[in-house]
């Protein structure tokens, strides 16, 4: 067992006044499962009175308003997480690709089944999928892992190289992207195939770089009468402990750390950091 401090500051600067700003974050860790949270803090300059609900995917959604004119805006949320060692059932389930095509099933799963707005599999997507060497005939969680290893090696991780709307076939044509990029098309694949997929995001812990951490994001599929399994295409074969959970969605869109509309001058500046460090 390992414990985590992690902390995630945004600060944006605008171009002037700003007012009426309505904002909402999704930086609560997820409580369950192979995570405790023991303390999380959630601050904003200037101050705020927070309030939250939870969204359809069951992410704790922070929200506050603003009314007054402001120049800048600062919000971090700072959490203490028991990260316990998850149990790996992989050895232990078997399933056959024929349990995929149960009605019901498909039915229940039906919002990680079909495309979302940042998950399609156009013609680039099955040219892709089709270039891929993986054995057809592999097993499902066996296909995962095969899938997991492949978007990793067609893939070069490059900073800067897309944005958070960048659409996967943009991805595959461009061989290169981020995490998110690779959870996006991770999950295009499997759906394109019929596996129930769904984007996490969260924070990573790096071993050897107590400071800094970083965002992160990758995914997760699910067996048929199983569970759902986390598969890291930037990261192949995680030690899932260095990953904290913050939210669960269909794509980025449904999870990203912060989003907030406002009314007065452009933003200038936006500056994210993000620090993870194991404690006693």
């Amino acid at each position: 067992m390992r414990k985590l401090r992690a902390s995630h500051r945004t600060e944006l600067v605008y171009a002037g006044n700003a007012r009426e700003s309505i904002n909402e974050m999704r930086q609560t860790p997820l409580d369950g499962g192979r995570q405790a949270v023991e303390m999380i803090e959630v601050a904003t300059t200037p101050e705020a009175e927070l309030h939250r609900h939870r969204d359809a995917f069951g992410n704790e959604v922070v929200w506050f308003q603003l009314p007054d004119h402001h120049e800048a805006l600062t919000v971090e949320s700072t959490a203490i997480v028991r990260m316990l060692s998850p149990s790996d059932r992989r050895a232990e389930t078997a399933v056959a690709w024929s349990a995929y095509d149960d009605a019901p099933y498909a039915d229940a799963m039906a919002e990680f089944l079909l495309p979302s707005a940042l998950v399609t599999w156009p013609e680039a997507v099955d040219y892709f999928a089709q270039g891929l060497e993986i054995d057809p005939e592999l097993a499902p969680l066996a296909w995962l892992v095969a899938l997991e290893a492949a978007v990793n090696r067609a893939i070069t991780y490059e900073t800067g190289s897309t944005t958070v709307d960048t659409p996967v076939e943009r991805v595959v044509e461009a061989r290169r992207g981020v995490c998110q990029d690779m959870a996006h098309l991770f999950i295009a694949l499997c759906r394109r195939r019929g596996v129930p997929a769904r984007y996490l995001s969260g924070w990573l812990h790096q071993a050897g770089r107590e400071l800094p951490g970083e965002s992160h994001a990758w995914a997760e599929a699910h067996l048929p009468g199983g569970e759902w399994f986390e598969f890291d295409p930037t990261h192949p074969t995680p030690d899932l402990t260095d990953y904290v959970r913050l939210g669960i969605g269909r794509d980025y869109n449904d999870v990203p750390p912060i989003r907030g509309t406002y009314v007065g001058a452009p933003t200038k500046s936006m500056t994210v950091t993000v620090e993870v460090r194991e404690i006693p």
